[in-house]
């Protein structure tokens, strides 16, 4: 009788003990949870980027050239218009290679969408606000380079990196 009092005690205290350290393991999983997610919010308000609309990325993209370049009203409207139709495709092309393995045939279309909104911008820009433009270009491109040679010699691989056709979208929005 002593034994089987002793035995339920004790059977009573684990199971307590169990049921606590459950509960403990809950609030652990559901804080890490939150945890997680408010880092996710985070890390999305730190790069508004990708929030934007497409009419946002472009009106965003065309206020930044007129700063640049001083670009009048309606050479904005016409930076606007060229940029809505660039982020569009780059978008279009983006989502399409999401369900499709043909790199060769992607780059070829980032390459047409590069070089059509080139030639539209051209078509807008007078000779000193190209001037301007091409020397952006290759600023931004030496900048890019140093950024890849910077990683190469921080890791162990070549500094040679094949972009896919997301990270060469991606550069194409950032231009």
């Amino acid at each position: 009788m002593k034994y089987s009092i002793i035995f339920s005690v004790l059977f009573v205290i684990s199971t307590i003990t169990t049921n606590i350290n459950a509960q403990t393991t809950q609030q652990e999983q559901a804080t890490s949870e939150n945890d997680h997610r408010r880092n996710d919010t985070e890390r999305q308000s730190e790069n508004p980027k990708e929030n934007l609309t497409p009419e946002q990325k472009a009106q965003k993209q065309a206020d930044h050239l007129q700063k640049k370049l001083g670009l009048s009203e309606e050479q904005k409207m016409k930076v606007y218009d060229l940029n809505l139709a660039r982020v569009t495709q780059s978008k279009a092309l983006r989502d399409k290679n999401k369900v499709s393995i043909n790199k060769q045939g992607s780059k070829e279309e980032i390459q047409k969408i590069r070089t059509d909104y080139d030639k539209g911008l051209t078509s807008i820009l007078n000779d000193d606000q190209q001037k301007i433009w091409t020397q952006m270009k290759v600023d931004a491109k030496a900048k890019k380079d140093a950024r890849h040679a910077q990683k190469g010699s921080n890791s162990k691989k070549p500094a040679e990196k094949n972009t896919t056709a997301d990270e060469d979208l991606d550069n194409l929005d950032a231009e």
